[in-house]
């Protein structure tokens, strides 16, 4: 529900209906799938625990990793609005759910329309994650792509508590890294030593210390976003 609150100010009233909507706590196992490519899925799912990737495999095996999913994210958005998934998610870590029906949230919607409101915020975040995707995997070179990426994680995870200033686990092995970034194993490591090397992060084990925040954001050219607040009407306030 994090990303929601981001988005608007709710107020208790409001609050109250959102949970009321919630159906369930799920816990996913990990490795498990939750989205299934070519089937549908109807359900939102507010991620409160764990992580799990959004990918597509190709027919020659190959995989491409669309978004790396962290608490405070939305399952089942936006595939939820078409008739079948285009991408699969999968847990990898036991995961914590909070869930609610599609058809529940549309109602919603109709009754109170500020949660509309909220999905088009969400939609706009996610447009412009995938445009920076796209950035990343056409024309920044390998070690900008893994310096930016390395921001928006650090970024993403401080919105929801999981991250200091300048540090923060991360949870994702090389292989998931790697395909998220267009990159073989081996030529991630280069790339990460190369940064360690310029002395703009340090790591241990998968604790990443960024050193250099304002030289590694100028490498990446990593302008972060801030979601404006949805404005409500005075009467409304």
């Amino acid at each position: 529900m994090a990303r929601l609150t981001q988005a608007m100010k709710l107020r208790a009233a409001d609050l109250a209906s959102l949970e009321a909507l919630f159906e369930r706590d799920v816990t996913v196992g990990k490795r498990e799938e939750l989205v299934i490519h070519g089937s549908p899925f109807r359900s939102l799912c507010f991620v409160k625990d764990g992580y799990a990737i959004r990918y597509r495999v190709l027919r020659s095996g190959r995989r491409q990793i669309l978004k790396l999913i962290l608490p405070g994210d939305v399952i089942g958005f936006p595939v939820s609005f078409f008739d079948r998934s285009t991408y699969t998610v999968v847990a990898l870590t036991e995961m914590t759910c909070t869930v609610c029906s599609l058809e529940s949230y549309i109602l919603l919607c109709y009754e109170q329309p500020q949660f509309g409101l909220v999905l088009s915020w969400l939609a706009a975040q996610e447009a412009a994650g995938y445009a920076e995707h796209i950035v990343n995997i056409g024309r920044r070179r390998p070690i900008e792509r893994l310096a930016h990426l390395l921001l928006e994680l650090h970024e993403r995870l401080s919105q929801v508590g999981r991250a200091t200033e300048t540090r923060f686990d991360l949870p994702f092995s090389q292989e998931i890294m790697a395909d998220a970034l267009g990159l073989s194993v081996p030529h991630l490591n280069r790339v990460m030593q190369q940064l360690r090397v310029q002395r703009l992060i340090t790591t241990d084990a998968r604790r990443i210390e960024l050193t250099d925040a304002t030289a590694l954001q100028s490498l990446a050219q990593y302008e972060p976003l801030g979601l404006a607040p949805i404005a409500l009407p005075d009467r409304l306030s």
